[in-house]
């Protein structure tokens, strides 16, 4: 059989998916860019600071992430994207409205809501775009987003911020969004299973009763191939543990301006800069990488991450303590930016190999729940509470070690990654039951 290749119109998409990713990213991240600014203005504390970064943008985000990724098994994937872009875009322009905690916290719920479409759908295209052999660089391609969106919107903070001010700053972007989601309306929806090899690819009867909406055997395939398939479940679990000092980086602009010593918008646009650079080196080169290292040595992709994870250890740990004065505390926050974006494109397409083609979109759902709702939103939430419970003790330092805190607890992840390579290993068939392709 010929090698299946994707098509010059594939790598177009891609790359507009890239650009709604960024877009994402950016509406996202603008409140972590402006923390101190909106903790000032609002009058907020780190707990409630922490709630709005954490717990409640990321419950709704994640289960409407579980609930948009059983649509993009249904749906029109464009369409739905476009209805999540209109959602989060107009949110985004209230939340440079809010007066209040209370009105920032809902503006930030329902942006969750709209941006929960964006992923699943996304990551479901591309899996039907690209063959096998290219999906992690294609979804690391696709992450470039989350660097580059987050990375731009400390640009923004510290360079229109001062200009126009934080709240014309939500204002702009939010208009931008409502503009690139009339682009979504002229986007074909590619064919289901359309990169799969024969025997992998999905059958007409099995398309049938997935667009009949048989929700009962779709939760019941999607637990019975978690439980089934060891290498999955741990995998989606290093994931969780990677994602609490994710949860923790909303306070990353607040502890260097509180604890650091730099000004009010002194450091955003460095940051945002480094985190573009390093950010989209590990995400570009993770996948690539992984892909390289998968076709290689034994262990798959996500063996491959564990090792780059564990690599970097030392670093991250010493840029909590050393002088800002030192090239140290740089080389610790570029090797950490590198080391959590090189993550999505090995463990996303782990997941997308394991899983049925049937259920990816879906699967795709409930990695975003587990690593959204249990590792960013606990990270977020216990940095603000630990910040406030150590600075009621009068600890020194309290941000800081309520950070070193969550990043001791991501030391679980590469560890979750080891063995779900091993069973990996041991299964030699990666994630497809044969009964779930009857």
């Amino acid at each position: 059989m010929d090698q299946i290749k994707s098509t010059p119109k594939a790598t177009g998409i891609l790359l507009f998916l890239l650009l709604l990713n960024i877009l994402n990213m950016v509406d996202r991240t603008l409140i972590t860019s402006f923390g101190s600014a909106i903790i000032k203005d609002l009058n907020l504390s780190d707990s409630q600071f922490g709630l709005l970064t954490g717990p409640i943008f990321v419950f709704f985000y994640s289960i409407m992430g579980l609930f948009m990724g059983a649509l993009a098994d249904r749906v029109h994937r464009p369409r739905l994207i476009a209805a999540g872009l209109l959602l989060w875009s107009a949110l985004t322009a209230v939340s440079g409205m809010a007066k209040n905690f209370v009105q920032i916290g809902v503006a930030r719920l329902f942006i969750g809501v709209g941006e929960s479409a964006m992923t699943p759908s996304a990551i479901s295209m591309i899996s039907d775009l690209f063959p096998k052999a290219r999906r992690g660089t294609a979804t690391g391609i696709y992450y470039l987003g989350v660097p580059l969106g987050a990375g731009g919107s400390f640009i923004v903070a510290g360079i229109l911020g001062p200009m126009i001010g934080w709240r014309n700053c939500f204002f702009l972007l939010g208009g931008i969004g409502v503009v690139l989601a009339l682009g979504l309306l002229f986007l074909k929806d590619p064919k289901r299973g359309a990169m799969e090899e024969k025997e992998d690819s999905m059958a007409p009867e099995q398309e049938e009763a997935l667009l009949g909406g048989d929700w009962r055997r779709v939760i019941s395939d999607v637990l019975l191939v978690v439980r089934s398939t060891r290498a999955l479940a741990w995998t989606m679990l290093g994931a969780v543990f990677l994602h609490v000092p994710l949860g923790a980086g909303q306070f990353a602009i607040v502890w260097l301006e509180r604890e650091r010593g730099f000004g009010l918008g002194e450091i955003s646009a460095t940051y945002g800069l480094i985190y573009i650079i390093f950010g989209t080196a590990g995400t570009f080169l993770g996948g690539i990488l992984s892909d390289w290292y998968q076709s290689r040595f034994k262990g798959g992709r996500v063996r491959f991450l564990a090792y780059l994870m564990l690599g970097v250890a030392p670093l991250l740990v010493s840029f909590r303590f050393v002088s800002p004065s030192s090239p140290l505390f740089y080389i610790g926050m570029a090797a950490g930016m590198f080391s959590v974006s090189s993550f999505y494109g090995p463990a996303f397409s782990t997941v997308q190999d394991l899983t049925p083609v049937r259920l990816r979109g879906v699967m795709t759902g409930l990695l975003l729940v587990a690593c959204n709702l249990l590792g960013l939103g606990i990270g977020a939430m216990m940095t603000g509470y630990l910040s406030d419970i150590f600075s009621a003790y009068s600890i020194f330092e309290p941000l800081t070690k309520a950070l070193l805190t969550a990043d001791i607890v991501s030391w679980a992840a590469p560890a979750s990654f080891i063995l779900a390579s091993i069973y990996l290993e041991r299964s030699k068939e990666p994630g497809l039951a044969s009964h779930l392709r009857n």
